[in-house]
């Protein structure tokens, strides 16, 4: 089974960014992500045999044990790629504070994850929200500003990713809370 960790973000924060792919929307080509897969990826395993479950989830527990729910803000636009064909996400804030508790957090998990015997795609973690993909920015000049919202990140997620519809489809398969 394909599995991923992501961080799920509070409704006021889902709602900034609905908001901000319906100005995309009015100025950018591409395929926009549905918001109900809005998510900060921190860990991509991909095919896991579901025989090792209880040691993804074991690890996740692991990693952010001892980590504290913290507030961030979304902020700017960004893009992955050639501007013909890129990725268009949405990032936070960079005060070092919140750069801190986003990457201490990634850091432990994806080294728990390790740990426990387990490859992913160690790029460098950069938290962001995925709101389009394909895009054309070519001609564009700039992205529009975003929709900004302020939030509390209090839980990271195992997720299962099923791409065999015409959709992918998100189950989670378990949670962790962060210290509140």
């Amino acid at each position: 089974m394909r599995l991923f960790i992501a961080v799920q973000l509070p409704q006021n924060m889902l709602d900034a960014l609905a908001e901000t792919q319906a100005l995309l929307r009015d100025t950018v080509r591409g395929r926009f992500v549905g918001s109900n897969l809005f998510h900060v990826t921190v860990a991509f395993l991909g095919e896991v045999d579901c025989m090792r479950i209880p040691e993804v989830t074991a690890a996740l527990e692991e990693g952010c044990r001892g980590h504290e729910a913290f507030e961030t803000r979304l902020t700017h636009l960004g893009s992955f790629g050639k501007p013909r064909y890129c990725t268009v996400w949405q990032g936070f804030d960079s005060t070092l504070k919140a750069t801190g508790a986003w990457s201490d957090l990634a850091k432990d998990v994806r080294k728990a994850v390790k740990a426990a015997g387990f490859s992913f795609d160690d790029k460098s973690f950069v938290p962001h929200v995925t709101l389009m993909r394909n895009a054309n920015i070519e001609k564009l000049g700039e992205l529009p500003m975003p929709v900004s919202a302020q939030g509390i990140i209090s839980q990271v997620t195992l997720f299962k990713s099923d791409l065999s519809g015409p959709f992918p489809v998100y189950e989670e398969i378990d949670s962790v809370e962060l210290i509140s």
